[in-house]
């Protein structure tokens, strides 16, 4: 049986021209190395609705869909680094962008006469936006806005926060990124950039079904009650089986996780929401 495992934060994406090669995190490989199995145990992302105000706490969860999504379609994500240049503030960050973003970001960078770009935030998951959303609703964690999952710019893969933003308008608007959302100042988009918003969605319904094969919900790209309950128990430390770029055989299940998922999944809330700047 061949060796699954999970991508890791500084992942690069999958190559699409060659299948990718297994990752072990220990390091084994070979027949003794262990074999990741369908799970969905772990600490239910609506724990954490009451007990946190840190997306930080999902981040586990939220790389598996970020390395799911480059594999559905490589380039949509790709990871951007810190450097002298650029710092990350918080342990919240989760470091993706489309790829021309990211070229973008490192030439703003270069261009900024070594002043730090203060990222407080970048691509967000469906599953942070989950959470957010329920604090926001909750009155907790100070949010004052909060996008409902599926809508925030964040998940469009082209979207940074900046703490301090003032002293990088001028250079991030002569490279390609635009400050112009009402009331979020930190905000930042590079809208030459594809909108990728719900292919974090998809990517989650696929991590759910492969480790879930007895409750499969649909892989529509499209939040609904199935999937929202679906993120209620996903386990923030990440599933069983996380990111595959390849068709791999994977345990079966004696039901067909492409089988009868509940048409009502369908059902997308296409109201507008503010933008969650934190």
């Amino acid at each position: 049986m061949r060796v699954l495992a999970i991508l890791g934060i500084l992942a690069a994406g999958c190559d699409a021209g060659t299948p990718p090669p297994a990752e072990v995190d220990a390091g084994l490989a070979g027949p003794d190395a262990p074999v990741d199995l369908p799970s969905i145990a772990g600490t239910p992302v609506a724990s954490f609705e009451t007990t946190s105000c840190s997306t930080g706490d999902v981040l586990p969860l939220s790389r598996q869909i970020a390395a799911e999504v480059d594999c559905i379609n490589p380039g949509q994500l790709v990871v951007f680094e810190e450097s002298a240049t650029i710092a990350f503030v918080g342990a919240a960050v989760l470091p993706y962008l489309g790829l021309d973003a990211r070229t973008d970001l490192y030439a703003a960078a270069a261009a900024g006469n070594g002043k730090v770009i203060e990222v407080t935030s970048a691509f967000r998951t469906v599953v942070q936006q989950y959470l957010l959303r329920r604090w926001f609703e909750l009155k907790r964690c100070g949010i004052t806005a909060a996008a409902a999952p599926g809508k925030s710019n964040h998940e469009s893969g082209r979207a940074l926060d900046i703490s301090n933003y003032s002293a990088w308008v001028t250079t991030f608007g002569a490279n390609g990124w635009a400050h112009d959302v009402p009331g979020d100042p930190v905000h930042f988009d590079h809208l030459a950039s594809p909108d990728i918003r719900g292919a974090d969605i998809l990517a989650f319904q696929r991590l759910w079904n492969r480790n879930a094969p007895d409750e499969p919900i649909n892989e529509d790209g499209s939040y609904g009650a199935m999937t929202e309950a679906a993120i209620q128990r996903a386990p923030a430390e990440g599933f069983g089986i996380g990111a595959l770029c390849a068709a791999r055989s994977l345990p079966q299940s004696s039901t067909d996780a492409s089988g009868a998922a509940s048409a009502s999944e369908n059902a997308v809330d296409s109201s507008t929401f503010p933008m969650c700047g934190s």
